[in-house]
């Protein structure tokens, strides 16, 4: 047997050897690398239900069994949002005052908001230093200027 009859003998085994590994992954179950792609399925389906277009039931099921295959294995990830806008600054859970109300005072600790640009300061509040102009920088040397000073 020459040596590119046993190259080809060890392809084909390795070939044979791949082939069986691959079919014991897929006959496993859902791999972690298939959560993106069952959660956009997911998605797709419960957009298309509630926009009042058909949606196979079947479908359903076999994309939330094997999702929730994947989260008993610890293998969905994280289950975070992506796509939520973050809440405002200092809006979480705080309702608005109504219009022409005071709003109420922060709470104990907290720095107290500048007022807006142009609003007079609040009754007892001390008025910020006005800011100085900055000073001019220095004229530059007169060597610098391009002209002589020694006559000619």
């Amino acid at each position: 047997m020459g040596f590119l009859d046993k190259a080809k003998a060890a392809a084909t085994d390795l070939a044979a050897k791949a082939d069986t590994a691959l079919t014991s992954m897929g006959s496993a179950g859902p791999r972690p690398a298939d959560a993106d792609r069952l959660l956009r399925d997911l998605g797709l389906l419960t957009y298309l239900e509630s926009a009042g277009r058909p949606a196979d039931p079947a479908e359903r099921e076999r994309v939330m069994h094997a999702l929730r295959e994947l989260d008993a294995a610890g293998g969905l990830g994280s289950t975070a949002l992506h796509t939520a806008p973050p809440p405002p600054p200092g809006a979480a859970g705080a309702v608005p005052p109504p219009p022409g109300a005071t709003p109420p005072p922060p709470p104990p600790g907290s720095a107290t908001p500048p007022p807006p640009p142009g609003a007079p300061p609040a009754p007892g509040a001390a008025t910020p230093p006005t800011a100085t102009p900055p000073t001019p920088p220095p004229p530059p040397p007169s060597w610098a200027s391009g002209g002589s000073d020694r006559e000619s």
